[in-house]
């Protein structure tokens, strides 16, 4: 790299990531405690705004007096943003042996798979989660998931709708972390570069003259 441009790129760079780096805070994009219990059919999911960076999505599910709660909301990631990962984490509970704590996802504004059907067939994706995998991402199990129609790495723009439960007797909660990035723009980057580079070159022609 030529010497001029090194202390114009050790400014510049810098003050890149930290503009990326501003929107990255933590919120609580829903929390069934304060924000009311989330929809309990896929026709009609709640609807919950996601921003830049780590969201909560916070609630129960479980079967109490002979009643299932299952959850489902949608949310819209506009273009040039994605979903990178799902951390499950720590205060999700689950309800023991014989009980699956499960969370799907399908493109769209509505979950339509039956949610008593045994197929995922329609799905986009989906995981059992643990226990084990609290402190984890499991956004990149849910796209393998069996019979499910599969991704790989992060979900681009679009609308999802999530399908979360748990098929034990009690009340499990579920602690997750969607975080949300903006899609690296690589003309962006080439056009900063390009000015880097210009005003090198502007002041190595003066000091030439």
């Amino acid at each position: 790299m030529h010497p001029l441009v090194r202390p114009f790129v050790r400014l510049i760079v810098p003050a890149l990531l930290a503009a990326g780096a501003a929107g990255a805070q933590a919120a609580v994009a829903w929390d069934e405690a304060v924000q009311g219990d989330f929809a309990n059919g896929g026709l009609a999911p709640t609807a919950i705004a996601l921003g830049e960076g780590s969201n909560l999505v916070l609630g129960s599910t479980g079967r109490v007096g002979g009643v299932v709660d299952r959850d489902y909301f949608s949310f819209t990631l506009p273009a040039g943003w994605q979903l990178d990962t799902i951390t499950v984490l720590p205060g999700s509970s689950f309800l023991g042996p014989g009980a699956a704590s499960f969370i799907a996802v399908q493109a769209g504004p509505q979950l339509t798979v039956n949610p008593t059907g045994g197929s995922p067939a329609g799905l986009l994706g989906w995981v059992h989660y643990s226990e084990n995998d609290v402190g984890t991402d499991i956004l990149g199990l849910m796209g393998i998931g069996p019979g499910a129609i599969g991704f790989a790495g992060a979900l681009p723009a679009g609308t999802y709708s999530f399908w979360v439960q748990d098929t034990g007797t009690g009340v499990a909660n579920f602690r997750f972390d969607f975080a949300v990035s903006a899609v690296p723009e690589p003309a962006g980057w080439a056009l900063a570069l390009a000015g880097v580079a210009g005003l090198a070159g502007w002041r190595a022609r003066r000091q030439a003259g």
